[in-house]
């Protein structure tokens, strides 16, 4: 399974290694992570906001699954203070040294109001990097939310699901019989993740089809492509969608766009999708601008002292087309970075939903036992000084529709011919398919073919279609003479051709 909604951990990473504070003794652990984020987080915590925050964190579980009552001074506000109150505890609450590190490290790290930094376990950190680098162990589908559901968007070639029957446009309702109904992102992936060889039921509804089944998988070790992309029908507008910004993100972005420029010498314009996309390391994101730019400023970035620092582009190439970046409330971090940077170069315009507002870089800095601490030190701007932490990016074109946003996006850059169709629970626009929650096409009760209004209104530029949720389509075969139905196929087929050009 795809790291569902990979923004939930996924972050802008100036990856490197920070040296650590030495310490011994069995709160070792504690002490690093007390110095490094006093030392290091962009929120300047005091002193004593941390310790009283640690200590609060062992009394809650205390007081819950001991019905201990541990007590501290509010005076309490110094790491000898913090280190002498956790031996006096660890016989009394009866908990071990690793336990005791743990509650006090996660409840130093809630007093900071930042879910960015974290403590990672030895697993969890190597569960966090497979993620960003998109190793994987689970069924192989990648998924999205929408409208509260939760869509199987890509089934990946080669996979536990490709064998099974599962597809695009699946909707998947419950896991082992545990339903996923108002789950969220990462509650949803923790209840799909397992280990390599296990094996669990998946009951999905098939919209195409309208029936619910059931489907056996086992999961298996999968790599991942952070790339995929193609031309449009008419050859002359690319597409290129990126699920991440690991390490091998800027190389298989730049073999695609390349692929492309062969494919098509005169290319037209470029659709980047970043929908979804939760970000990755800092590099990546600088190496993919570079496809689109000689030179220019990437971001600006401060510190907790409020040091701002400049961060170019140089020695990269330019491009003569038009470029539109595909965004949506999950696209977060490097991704919200990057399409930014585009935009404010003058080089891409911004198509969908105001993005998820991650405007912080953090760093992995390892512990003494073998964990580590992923920390908050910086926050970004764009090139024009633009705040995006908490706040995001709004679109140049705005649009809800995921079909929708693709159709507006090449109607931005001047395609005037179009097709769309079903195809497996997706809707293909102009040869290319995008998954779907909800059917392009149905039927009412009285045999009549009915539209998603969205879809429809994004074709025609009629936007008074936007409050519905289907239309009858036969009005506007008769308003609009280029627009036509095809109904001689399986499913139907929707072409138009903008007058006047």
């Amino acid at each position: 399974m795809k790291r569902i909604f990979s923004w939930v951990i996924a972050a802008l990473l100036v990856f490197g290694v920070s040296s650590v504070h030495a310490a011994d003794g069995p709160f070792a652990e504690t002490a690093e992570v007390y110095h490094q984020v006093l030392d290091n987080h962009l929120s300047r915590p005091s002193e004593k906001q941390l310790v009283q925050g640690a200590l609060e964190g062992i009394k809650k579980l205390a007081d819950k699954e001991s019905n201990l009552s541990l007590q501290y001074s509010a005076e309490d506000d110094t790491l000898a203070e913090l280190e002498r109150r956790l031996s006096e505890w660890k016989d009394k609450a009866k908990l071990d040294a690793s336990t005791l590190n743990r509650l006090a490290i996660e409840g130093m790290l809630s007093t900071l109001d930042d879910p960015h930094t974290m403590f990672f376990t030895k697993d969890d950190l190597e569960l966090f990097q497979a993620g960003v680098e998109n190793q994987l162990v689970g069924f192989g589908f990648r998924m999205r939310f929408q409208n509260g559901l939760m869509l199987i968007r890509e089934i990946i070639p080669n996979s536990p699901a490709a064998a099974s029957g599962l597809k695009k446009g699946d909707q998947l309702l419950a896991v082992d019989g545990a339903s996923l109904k108002g789950k969220n992102a990462e509650e949803a992936y923790l209840m799909l993740r397992g280990e390599e060889g296990t094996e669990a039921v998946l009951t999905v509804f098939r919209p195409g089809e309208n029936r619910e089944l059931q489907v056996k998988l086992k999961r298996a070790a999968i790599t991942v492509p952070e790339v995929e992309g193609g031309l449009f029908q008419d050859g002359r507008i690319g597409y290129i969608g990126l699920e991440t910004f690991g390490s091998e993100a800027a190389v298989q972005f730049r073999d695609k766009l390349d692929q492309l420029t062969k494919q098509s010498p005169s290319l037209k314009g470029l659709l980047v999708d970043l929908r979804d996309n939760g970000g990755g390391y800092l590099s990546s994101a600088r190496d993919i601008a570079s496809l689109f730019m000689e030179e220019g400023l990437l971001m600006y970035t401060t510190n907790r002292n409020g040091v701002e620092v400049q961060t170019w582009v140089r020695n990269g190439r330019d491009v003569n087309y038009p470029v539109r970046i595909l965004v949506n409330e999950g696209t977060a971090s490097a991704s919200e970075l990057l399409a930014g940077a585009l935009r404010d170069n003058g080089i891409a315009k911004l198509v969908g939903t105001k993005t998820f507002g991650k405007g912080s870089a953090q760093q992995i800095i390892p512990l003494s036992e073998g964990d580590a601490l992923k920390i908050t030190l910086h926050e970004y701007f764009t090139p024009k000084h633009t705040k995006v932490n908490h706040v995001g990016l709004e679109p140049d074109v705005k649009e809800e529709d995921y079909a929708a946003q693709v159709v507006r996006a090449l109607h931005s850059i001047g395609v005037n011919s179009f097709q769309l169709e079903a195809e497996d629970g997706d809707t293909v626009v102009n040869g290319i398919a995008f998954a779907a929650v909800d059917p392009l096409f149905k039927k009412d009760e009285q045999g009549k073919w009915l539209i998603r209004a969205k879809v429809l209104s994004s074709v025609i530029g009629d936007e008074s279609l936007g409050a519905n949720d289907y239309v009858d389509i036969t009005p506007y075969l008769q308003k609009y003479p280029t627009l036509r139905l095809a109904t001689d196929k399986d499913a139907p087929v929707l072409t138009y051709q903008v007058s006047g050009r």
